[in-house]
């Protein structure tokens, strides 16, 4: 994997690379009225493979839109 600005690429986060606080703000608000909260586990410290996988998921579209800006 690669490193972009403080957070290092991971399936289970959202890196900013070179964005501003104020620029990461409004996309994650942006992300959230387009597509919604991510996915909630039904016991968080024992998630599901099928839980995980929706979590990786809704977390790639919001990378895209971060990758794009």
């Amino acid at each position: 994997m690669y490193t972009q600005g403080f957070a290092d690429y991971s399936d289970y986060q959202i890196s900013g690379a070179n964005l501003t606080a104020t620029k990461a703000r409004l996309l994650l608000m942006a992300c959230l009225l387009r597509f919604g909260s991510l996915p909630p586990a039904t016991d968080p410290d024992n998630p599901t493979d099928a839980e995980l996988a929706a979590i990786r998921e809704a977390l790639a579209r919001y990378q895209a839109v971060f990758d794009t800006h």
